[in-house]
């Protein structure tokens, strides 16, 4: 759908923030897919941890076309995300990871576009393409209908696809500094069990797998448990529940990927928790 002028001057604003530390790899790719967006006001600002390998030339190449960036130590991903925060002025905020990238041009107006029309909700998200960051083969659709009881359990948010009202952060808070890999999950507690999040049926984002999520499953795992416990959605008995859920997925993935199986494994789990909807590209 065409938009003119006017129109886009009505849309909600909307800021990409990457961060990113030694990400020479990918990171021109994720600013490029930004700076395509077409029919909507969004800009990119660059949070870099104080890269050494090359990452700050390439943003500089860049700066002229960015709504701002800057290169400093930190105390993490939460600590650079939340400095985005404080410097951004968007109305809807999107945490784009330095290894992914924006599907379309089209992507951001798409998904600003089902924000309006279901009133501007915190919360909104559309699908995400993941890819072998190795091969760059892509892998599987990542389709996640947000289920509150589903949500409680452990299956989040796909944040690299997803836009967050900046009001979401002035009534729940920012990232908490202590979460260094579950700090998006622990975010979404405070406040998506009882507003809710809503989902886009279209693709937002190319999500390379491999992140520090999937590096630091032992540490997800531990934070993922501290999170519930915190906002009150985890007992004793749950706890132990959960850790032998954890316990035998992580053995069965383990045989899976040992067998060169995962992927499709996961790939066909997904499908059938979605109705049987094809994800492809």
């Amino acid at each position: 759908m065409a938009v003119n002028v006017e129109q886009k001057h009505t849309l909600p604003k909307i800021s990409v923030i990457t961060a990113v530390y030694n990400g020479a790899r990918f990171i021109e790719g994720a600013l490029t897919s930004v700076l395509k967006q077409r029919d909507v006001e969004a800009g990119c600002y660059v949070i870099d941890g104080g890269s050494t390998d090359g990452t700050v030339d390439i943003i500089q190449r860049y700066a002229g076309r960015l709504a701002g960036w800057l290169s400093e130590p930190d105390q993490g991903i939460s600590d650079a995300f939340n400095k985005g925060v404080e410097r951004t002025q968007g109305d809807y905020l999107m945490f784009l990871n330095a290894d992914d990238a924006l599907a379309h041009p089209r992507a951001l107006a798409d998904l600003v576009h089902h924000a309006v029309e279901l009133g501007l909700p915190d919360v909104i998200y559309g699908d995400c393409d993941l890819y072998d960051p190795e091969s760059d083969a892509f892998l599987y659709r990542a389709i996640i209908n947000y289920n509150r009881e589903r949500f409680l359990h452990c299956e989040t948010l796909p944040h690299p696809g997803m836009l967050m009202h900046r009001r979401y952060f002035n009534r729940f808070g920012k990232f908490d500094l202590s979460f260094k890999v579950a700090m998006d999950y622990e975010l979404f507690l405070r406040g998506v069990p009882s507003i809710g999040a809503f989902r886009a049926p279209l693709l937002v984002s190319r999500v390379r797998t491999g992140g520090i999520s999937a590096r630091s499953r032992t540490l997800v795992i531990e934070e993922t448990i501290r999170a519930l416990k915190m906002h009150g959605h985890l007992n004793g008995a749950g706890e132990v529940r959960m850790r032998a859920a954890y316990a035998a997925r992580g053995a069965a993935r383990r045989a899976l990927e040992g067998a060169g199986l995962y992927h499709l494994f996961d790939a066909l789990r997904r499908r059938a928790a979605n109705g049987g909807k094809e994800q492809t590209s």
